[in-house]
């Protein structure tokens, strides 16, 4: 047997995005040799250990999540090697760019567009610390997986129990963009809670996240607001907040049309006695039904095969397996696909660091959608149940319903044998997780 290093998935990911040397410098490892040979692994596959052993910065590298060791017959290391190198070349998380943090799933608002009605009650009390959010933050920076940034969201991530203005500064002081999200529940008040802090009025709120450093505020804009004149003030308000103090905003539409988004946006032209929105991005995200937005009745959209559904999704079932953001929920489990409520495929970052997730990407619903043997799982799991579930339209929720069924079997399956009665609980949880259980 030979003793020999192999790169780590977080190492691949440094080099793919030229940051290594950047972090070998910040771990104060200032070794041109040792970065020369972490190169020289990336194109080789595997190296002997007795090449690297002798230089006093090896345990580092293994502590820094970058090098781990493996024992491979002498016979074997030509071929492990070409399998390592090939492995590297496709690693599943160079495409992420920015951490989807979500920090409570409490809400005080009833958005239609909403994806955790159903599952809210599941999280109830579970929420990140304060201290575990920024060793997130550091985790990821260091990762080279925030390019794009971090996204602070929830539920409403103003009703989170931490100081979300310090955490929006912490990431700041390391240069990362930031992006809160907020329902506009504050829009129009005096005397209100946000994070952990009290604010008179919605524009003291703004000054607040400005000297912060947040990057950009996310204010969703649904039926709440364009159907209800009370929404619309707090729109108005927030936004006259935002131009007055420079504030950059995203006025992003839920569940309205491109012409309904256009016409509010005149509209507050108008009030607000303002020719140009300076600050404002206005976005248009497709809707998700798993939260019962949904409001087609189109019997004839479930004869749809299950297989022909997901891959009309955009992504391709991709968001599983070559994600462009990781999302880590309040309980702190870390999935893929943000659509992916209730999923914790990657792992929990109260038992493992992020570096430890990113090194562990391998799970076995992230496998079953790269080689497309998912679709293998569908008669199992899905067709002979199909009448337990609503009309659904949307694929990534076809998407997430096949993932989630294929997490809950493969788990049960590692504990026992799972027969059909089992199989049926598992729809059952899942659909009502995915607010899709139709009536019985």
């Amino acid at each position: 047997m030979i003793q020999a290093i192999q790169l780590t998935n977080l190492c691949c990911n440094l080099i793919k995005k030229d940051l290594l040397r950047n972090r070998l410098d910040l771990a104060g490892i200032h070794n041109e040799k040792l970065n020369q040979c972490l190169f020289q692994l990336y194109y080789d596959g595997l190296l002997p250990c007795t090449e690297v052993l002798s230089d006093k910065n090896f345990s580092k590298l293994e502590a820094l999540g970058l090098i781990k060791t493996v024992e491979i017959k002498k016979t074997e290391f030509k071929a492990k090697a070409e399998e390592f190198k090939a492995a590297y070349q496709h690693f599943p998380l160079a495409h992420v760019e920015a951490i989807n943090l979500e920090l409570t799933y409490n809400c005080n608002s009833n958005c239609p567009h909403c994806i955790l009605s159903n599952i809210r009650s599941n999280f109830k009390n579970k929420e990140l610390s304060f201290e575990k959010i920024k060793s997130i933050i550091a985790d990821a920076y260091f990762a080279g997986l925030i390019e794009n940034g971090i996204n602070f969201t929830g539920g409403e991530a103003l009703l989170a129990n931490v100081d979300i203005f310090e955490l929006i500064r912490y990431a700041a002081s390391y240069g990362i963009p930031t992006r809160l999200f907020t329902n506009l529940y504050w829009g129009n008040k005096i005397l209100f809670k946000a994070g952990d802090q009290r604010f008179a009025t919605p524009l003291a709120l703004i000054k607040t996240l400005k000297k912060s450093g947040l990057s950009q505020l996310a204010l969703s804009f649904d039926s709440r607001i364009y159907k209800d004149m009370l929404g619309e003030k707090h729109v108005f308000s927030v936004v006259e907040a935002c131009e007055n103090n420079g504030l950059h905003y995203e006025l992003v539409s839920t569940e309205t049309t491109n012409t309904q988004l256009t016409a509010f946006i005149d509209k507050l032209k108008t009030e607000l006695s303002i020719s140009e929105l300076k600050f404002m991005t206005p976005i248009s995200m497709e809707l998700v039904d798993m939260g019962g937005a949904n409001t087609e009745a189109n019997s004839a959209a479930n004869k749809i095969p299950l297989k022909d559904l997901i891959l009309k999704s955009l992504c391709k079932t991709k968001g599983f397996y070559q994600p462009s953001m990781l999302t880590i929920a309040p309980d702190g489990g870390v999935r893929s696909c943000m659509y992916g409520v209730g999923m914790n495929n990657l792992g929990n970052i109260h038992t493992q660091s992020l570096f430890e997730v990113i090194n562990s990407f391998n799970d076995e619903v992230s496998q079953a959608f790269t080689s497309h043997k998912a679709f293998d799982f569908i008669d199992l799991l899905y067709n002979p149940y199909k009448s337990y579930y609503k009309t659904f339209t949307h694929p990534c929720t076809a998407s997430v319903l096949l993932a989630r069924l294929i997490q809950e079997y493969l788990e049960l399956s590692g504990k026992q044998t799972v027969t059909a009665d089992d199989i049926l609980k598992i729809n059952i949880k899942v659909a009502g997780d995915l607010n899709l259980l139709a009536q019985h």
